[in-house]
């Protein structure tokens, strides 16, 4: 009404100044475009183009404010002009309407856009079953819910879920996961559900099924904008299947590895004392009236220590193969750091009797929450790669110090220190620091990587490093006890 309100007065004030009507009718036009373009649908548009027509015969067309379409010429321009008017106002909406569909299908994709977003910050199913019941009830403004499939139990339902009655609402959640189709309201399939639950499939195997209490049926363009929003659940879905699937292959792989390099490193750790045992046997059998009592005391005191290492590195490997992702399999108990760092270099010195060290431990008294006989085995490992490495006639020094709520172990030599390349590899298999194989030397202990995985089950780091001055040092932390528990 404002628009042929104001058109009809540019048009008096026109008259009244130009003293002629030759341009009133494509002011209506104007007006009719107008109208068509600030209103909805078609109705208002065809009715602005009546009223044009209406106000040039009435107001504009002599005689003056009296209706006269019986004049020579007007009838023909009175009908141009209303289908011209007719035309354009058609025109205009229908522009309109793309234009409203176009908006209406770009927010969407945004949002199909931010959706996919999200669901590539997700990190496991259960994430993604949260992120799809929100998004769907969001989106679509009606309540929804959103069911993952549980490897063969009940599925796990996010969202709100409780129909009328819940027991068909769960046997149509049952049937679209083992048909593949949809089911509940509006489907031939317990159409009495207040929800209706589309499946999320890849290929044929059904990876969750979404809910929605749909309150009519949706038109052409809102059931094309869920199929994608559930389509993009099911790549979510489906990529998370896959990402697990290689994890656990990787994790496969790291359990065989880890078996292998256990294996090759009791190979290696039990030689050297099953061929002592074997010598100081064949001795006492073979020359036992030719040697001494006194040699003959020794060497049978030798078999027993061999005996006892051979007993305790069995201990050893069972406690390995116990270390699981929460160190279950630990017996950690508060020791003191300078007792088993005793034991370490006892036994190294008498392993290696060329063994230069040198120790040096805090003056306080230190206790650690450990398993002794595991550190112990660490620490040996570490000496016995730092000689072995090291080739220097400079001692290996061994330090522990308090480093805030940790212990500082640090293993250090003067030798060639490692190659550069090697580094980021080092705890990952039985390589020796020249990069050969560990199958080519003897008495490696349990290997680098088995050290990793005793200090990463006691809560602490390990790592290797080159030296400025030259050498290399290995590190390792462990946690002191400081429980609150314990205060």
């Amino acid at each position: 009404i404002w628009i042929l309100f104001s058109c009809t007065a540019v048009n008096f004030l026109m008259v009244q100044t130009a003293g002629h009507t030759q341009n009133i009718s494509e002011l209506y036009l104007l007006s009719v475009l107008l109208i068509s373009l600030s209103t909805s649908g078609y109705f208002w548009g065809l009715l602005g183009a009546a009223a044009g027509v209406v106000g040039t015969n009435y107001f504009f067309t002599y005689p003056y404010y009296t209706f006269n379409f019986s004049l020579q010429g007007y009838p023909v321009t009175f009908l141009c002009m209303s289908l011209v008017a007719g035309i354009s106002s058609t025109l205009a909406a229908g522009i309109k309407e793309q234009r409203n569909l176009s908006q209406s299908r770009e927010e969407k994709t945004q949002q199909l856009n931010r959706v996919a977003q999200q669901l590539l910050g997700a990190q496991t199913a259960e994430q993604i079953g949260e992120l799809a019941a929100r998004c769907l009830s969001d989106l679509l403004q009606l309540p929804a819910c959103f069911y993952l499939s549980a490897d063969g139990q009940a599925p796990i339902v996010y969202g709100a879920g409780n129909g009328v009655c819940q027991k068909l609402e769960d046997a149509a959640v049952r049937t679209v996961f083992s048909c593949n189709r949809p089911a509940g309201r509006g489907c031939d399939l317990y159409g009495g559900c207040a929800y209706r639950y589309f499946p999320i499939s890849s290929g044929q195997r059904v990876l969750a099924a979404a809910g929605i209490q749909l309150q009519e049926e949706p038109d052409e363009e809102s059931h094309e904008f869920l199929q994608l929003l559930l389509s993009q659940f099911a790549m979510a879905l489906e990529r998370q299947r896959l990402s697990d699937e290689r994890h656990q292959m990787a994790v496969e792989k790291q359990k065989e590895q880890t078996r292998g390099n256990l294996l090759r490193a009791i190979s290696h750790d039990l030689r050297t004392p099953l061929t002592g045992i074997l010598g100081a046997s064949s001795a006492i059998l073979e020359n036992g009236e030719r040697i001494s009592s006194q040699a003959r005391q020794q060497l049978i005191q030798d078999i027993r220590e061999d005996a006892d290492w051979l007993l305790r590195m069995v201990e050893n490997v069972l406690s390995v193969t116990r270390i699981g992702p929460q160190a279950s399999g630990l017996r950690k108990v508060p020791e003191a750091v300078e007792e088993v760092i005793a034991q370490a270099v006892n036994r190294c010195r008498k392993r290696l009797p060329g063994l230069s060290l040198t120790v040096r431990v805090p003056e306080e008294f230190v206790m650690a929450p450990m398993d002794s006989t595991l550190i112990e085995q660490v620490l040996i490992n570490l000496i016995e790669n730092a000689y072995k490495y090291g080739r220097s006639a400079q001692p290996v020094e061994v330090t522990v110090c308090t480093a805030g709520e940790n212990v500082r172990f640090v293993v250090q030599d003067h030798g060639p220190g490692i190659a550069p390349e090697l580094l980021p590899v080092l705890f990952e298999g039985f390589l020796g620091r020249d990069g050969q194989s560990a199958d080519s030397s003897r008495g490696l202990g349990i290997g680098l990587s088995i050290c990793r995985s005793i200090i990463t089950a006691h809560g602490g780091t390990i790592q290797a490093e080159n030296r400025p001055g030259g050498g290399a040092q290995f590190v390792f932390t462990l946690p002191l006890e400081e429980e609150a528990s314990d205060a």
